[in-house]
């Protein structure tokens, strides 16, 4: 007598309609931060008014385990929180850029993830895409 094999049952239905979800909701999640997020942050920009009351210089961790280091100023705002300043920041110029901050008023150009999706995140800080001192 010879063992008989167990025949695999096919998918169900259900099985396979969440596979296809899940799937979709992933590609959708990758096009998203990849092609989306940067062309919203760049693009679609609102202006915020804020009284500066601190500026410091700062190294911020970047990459998928922090393991790379990026040079910021972070900007202490009575109205609008803490920005973040990276654009045109440097390791040697990060702390001359904060000490030129002087307490006052500016704008501060701000992206639509930076706005939108960074204070969802925890320990999110919009970055300001650029900045000026309003007289």
């Amino acid at each position: 007598m010879t063992p008989s094999r167990r025949q695999k049952k096919p998918p169900s239905k259900l099985s396979v309609g969440i596979s296809l979800v899940i799937g979709g909701l992933s590609l959708f999640l990758l096009f998203y931060v990849f092609v989306l997020t940067p062309i919203l942050e760049q693009n679609v920009i609102t202006t915020w008014r804020c009284e500066v009351t601190a500026a410091e210089p700062r190294e911020s961790s970047g990459g998928l385990r922090g393991s790379s280091t990026l040079p910021s100023v972070l900007l202490h705002t009575r109205e609008c929180g803490d920005i973040l300043l990276q654009k045109g920041v440097t390791f040697d110029n990060s702390t001359a850029l904060a000490a030129d901050f002087r307490p006052g008023v500016y704008d501060f150009h701000i992206g639509w993830v930076s706005a939108n999706v960074m204070k969802l995140i925890p320990n999110g800080l919009p970055e300001a895409q650029s900045y000026e001192a309003v007289p």
